[in-house]
């Protein structure tokens, strides 16, 4: 089938620019919360803004419950396209709200309708990839996140410098509205050919990894939820170990990378850095998460379940010891300069050192074994985690602006990190179990 290739790489570049569109809007809390606590006609707190992505958060967590069936029913092209328009519709509305109540209610809409990206994508990615293929597809589709965060924290930071921030949030909108006519033409639900994958064999030359891939396309094609309806599907989903032990991960993981919602302010207060520079300063977060996850694309697919374990439980344990490291910097009696950079390289590898766990094995397992229901256990998965983060935004910002202050905030970091640790490698040895099961063959 000579047209695969490209008509996978249109799917993907499509999803790719879509989920960016959206990224990009629901950024623009996290990038304007520097010039917003700078305007003193707000009169707002760090509080305030703990509180806008805590509700923010809320608010992609009710997304979650409502998205994930959306996709299963209508498809990943109109869940993506729905998304892209009311997230744009949504950050022009943040930009011109007048007050703390407002800002808050459009922050919790702006997330909520962004909540429909990953639902979409799961769907698309199930019908476009091989299973030998979900982990580069969602290691590239995962930098869409982390790219346009860098890229637009860069630009629409130095346009903070120029504009002011309400027009900055308007002109996110419109770039996304173009994205999305874009993906209109472009994005398709799936393939005609029902035997796309079929007649395609993939060889890894890997006896493990090649057993692996022949009971999943085969769970592909033959998937033990075919024919049940939503609620059997949750009933399944309820009773499954596996389940539970990926929601717990994702839970840790996902206040591990709510960090990134504070790190322009905390550069801001630690390093006295005004509001433009505290955002452009804050890409560093966003460059290591795309940086762990370019380096995925390199390896996810080429180990078995075991391999998987072993590199994603010591990448956890790198991001530990980077939260360590900023706790404890003081310690080391470097002067101002040298603290920066310490810091910053603290940052950096904290997100490199998350990021692929954060995004890939979630995003795979949902595909697998949710089947026709993948996008309603992706969202059930995702909306778990932003429980989690709501809670972690609440008391991060109440944190940050105690007596104790940055450091009252890492201390919890250091223990959720901790946490990390051992949820990754508890989930990833239960999918070596369920693989080794599976294949008897595969040792």
């Amino acid at each position: 089938m000579p047209n695969r290739p490209p008509q996978q790489l249109t799917i993907l570049m499509s999803m790719y620019l879509g989920y960016a569109a959206m990224m990009i809007c629901r950024q623009m809390v996290t990038i304007l919360s520097p010039a917003l606590l700078a305007d003193e006609s707000l009169g707002l707190t760090k509080t305030n803004l703990g509180d806008f992505a805590a509700y923010g958060t809320l608010g992609a967590l009710f997304g979650k419950i409502i998205w994930g069936p959306l996709a299963d029913r209508f498809g990943g092209r109109f869940t993506m396209l729905a998304g892209i328009v009311l997230t744009a519709l949504f950050v022009i509305a943040f930009g011109l709200s007048p007050n703390v109540m407002a800002f808050t209610g459009f922050a919790f809409l702006l997330y909520c309708t962004k909540s429909s990206g990953w639902p979409g994508m799961t769907k698309l990615v199930g019908e476009w990839y091989h299973p030998q293929h979900y982990g580069r597809a969602w290691s590239i589709l995962s930098t869409s996140s982390r790219l346009s965060v860098v890229l637009a924290t860069l630009f629409f930071g130095w346009l903070l410098s120029v504009m002011h921030w309400r027009s900055v949030a308007i002109v996110s909108a419109v770039f996304a509205l173009i994205i999305c006519v874009g993906c209109y033409f472009y994005l398709k639900d799936k393939p005609d050919n029902p035997n796309f994958f079929k007649d395609h064999s993939e060889d890894s030359g890997d006896a493990e990894l090649a057993l692996e891939s022949k009971q999943a396309l085969d769970n592909k094609y033959n998937h033990p939820l075919r024919g049940t309806n939503t609620l059997d599907g949750l009933l399944i989903f309820a009773k499954s170990p596996r389940v539970w032990l990926v929601v717990i991960l994702l839970m840790v993981l996902t206040c591990m990378m709510a960090f990134l919602d504070f790190v322009a302010v905390y550069l801001m207060e630690s390093y006295q850095l005004t509001p433009s520079q505290a955002a452009m300063a804050s890409t560093i977060f966003p460059v290591g998460s795309l940086a762990g996850l370019l380096a995925s694309m390199a390896f996810y697919d080429r180990f078995s379940k075991k391999g998987i374990r072993a590199v994603l439980t010591l990448a956890l344990l790198s991001s530990l010891i980077s939260v360590l490291t900023l706790q404890y910097l003081p310690l080391l009696n470097l002067n101002s300069q040298w603290n920066y950079i310490v810091a910053l390289g603290a940052i950096f590898i904290f997100a490199f050192s998350i990021a692929p766990a954060y995004y890939l094995p979630m995003s795979i397992f949902s595909i697998e074994y949710g089947g026709p229901h993948s996008a309603t256990l992706v969202c059930i998965i995702d909306a778990f985690g932003f429980a989690a983060s709501a809670t972690f935004a609440f008391v991060g910002g109440r944190l940050a602006d105690s007596a104790g202050g940055w450091s009252s905030f890492m201390n919890m970091l250091i223990l959720i990190s901790a946490a990390g640790v051992a949820s990754v490698w508890a989930f990833m040895h239960a999918e070596y179990k369920a693989a080794n099961k599976a294949c008897p063959t595969a040792k």
